[in-house]
């Protein structure tokens, strides 16, 4: 049997997937990044980073049997994390997209880049965080350092450097790179211009679902994959997931649901969310729909911190628990913030009150992007509760489907993965093919 091996490269995690041919989904893994502070900046080692996800790779392809075969391999995930590579080697730290750079120090290098060119060229905002401000930070601080260097990339295309020697980079993943001209479709030459940048040290612009390399002998070590095994380069985490969990036309929408909850659209153009004034990404062009994305952020922060604050230290499980004694109303309980006064509630109440809060906040801002779907998909971790479900579905006035839940992402990339060595024709046609 032949199988594909989707990566989910995440915030906080990597996540794998072992999928066979026919769309079954016979292991998964997960293992978290080692973070560190220094400086106030977030923090990454390169190499440890890429030895975890070799270590997914490597238990995947050790419950393997028999004439088993690993077929192809994609990595897709969330993008904005710099790093420096010289010799083939990385040569700086991976640069964490959560830290924020001082803008006092970053603007002495970005002014020329005003907010509203940025947003045009690259379809994301001029943020004080992700590779602009960082590589505008090391220009200004360090511009030893990118002088130096012979390539400037981000953590998932050194990762398939690593696996195949060979560098690469989607126009999607090239968003969050904040250098590629998203319409276009190649660099950039003014902010290359600003940050003094070549293109030679820049990876190449290649197509999602194409083969950017194969598996190197010292990589195949690494992660028990056979030498030669076709890696296919991904796109960003939502698009990926958008793949796993069958949105692709704009009669869906999608629900991420991780440390942020992003609300993801497919359009026909880019004009039309580039006109809204949300996130933009390529998702499948030049062939297909483009998608716009309007994040819901600290979700997770807030869930906790009103369940420590009204609940206690409880588990996940016990709250969600909780949340499935009670009704929809709470009996009256409105949690508008941390000052809301809970006393008189059961602790059933509490719990269900404190997602009905979140699940407001997601119909407004289903309401603001005009969503007409009847039908919202909700992919992530909360995905596995079912009182969750239940409460977005209630709120919104939704119909709430789950569709390879918390894995899409890493299932969008394995069914990247068999289109890229011709085992399907394309996403959409493996995702219906596939029966999930």
């Amino acid at each position: 049997m032949e199988y594909f091996v989707g990566l989910d490269i995440g915030t906080s995690s990597v996540k794998g997937v072992l999928m066979s041919r026919d769309g079954k989904v016979e292991n998964v893994k997960t293992k978290k990044h080692a973070y560190y502070w220094e400086n106030n900046l977030k923090l990454l080692n390169a190499e440890d980073f890429c030895d975890n996800c070799f270590s997914v790779i490597k238990e995947l392809s050790d419950s393997l049997q028999g004439e088993d075969k690993i077929a192809g391999v994609c990595v897709s995930g969330a993008g904005g994390n710099l790093m420096l590579v010289k010799d083939g080697k990385s040569c700086s730290p991976v640069y964490g997209w959560q830290t924020s750079y001082d803008p006092a120090i970053t603007e002495k290098v970005l002014a020329p880049l005003s907010k509203e060119a940025v947003y045009n060229t690259v379809g994301w905002p001029k943020l004080d965080s992700f590779p602009l401000s960082a590589l505008g930070y090391l220009k200004a601080t360090d511009p030893q350092a990118l002088d130096n260097a012979d390539m400037v990339c981000m953590h998932i295309e050194y990762l398939n450097y690593k696996l195949t020697g060979a560098w690469g980079i989607t126009r999607s993943q090239g968003t969050t790179f904040y250098l590629i001209d998203q319409a276009a479709g190649k660099y950039s030459k003014e902010h290359l211009d600003v940050l003094g940048l070549t293109e030679d040290k820049l990876p190449p612009i290649v197509d999602a679902c194409s083969i950017l390399g194969t598996v190197t002998a010292e990589a195949a070590e690494k992660t028990g994959l056979d030498v030669g095994t076709p890696v296919i380069p991904g796109t960003f985490d939502h698009p990926s997931a958008a793949r796993g969990a069958g949105v692709f036309d704009e009669s869906n929408v999608m629900v991420s649901c991780g440390t942020s909850w992003v609300v993801f659209i497919p359009y026909a153009t880019r004009d039309i969310p580039h006109s809204k004034g949300i996130l933009v990404d390529p998702f499948m062009a030049p062939k297909g729909n483009w998608c716009g994305m309007k994040s819901m952020t600290s979700v997770a922060e807030t869930i906790d911190k009103y369940t420590t604050l009204f609940l206690g230290d409880i588990s996940v499980k016990e709250f969600d628990r909780l949340a499935a004694e009670a009704t929809l109303g709470c009996n009256g309980l409105v949690i508008e913030d941390e000052n809301t006064d809970v006393s008189g509630y059961s602790r059933p109440d509490i719990a269900r009150a404190i997602m009905e809060n979140i699940a407001r906040r997601l119909k407004d801002f289903l309401e603001e992007l005009e969503i007409k779907a009847d039908v919202v998909k909700l992919v992530g971790g909360i995905t596995n509760s079912k009182p969750w479900c239940e409460v977005v579905g209630q709120i919104t006035g939704k119909e709430v489907r789950v569709i390879n839940g918390e894995h899409a992402g890493a299932i969008g990339s394995a069914i990247m993965a068999g289109v890229g060595v011709g085992a399907y024709a394309g996403e959409k046609e493996a995702f219906e093919s596939l029966g999930f």
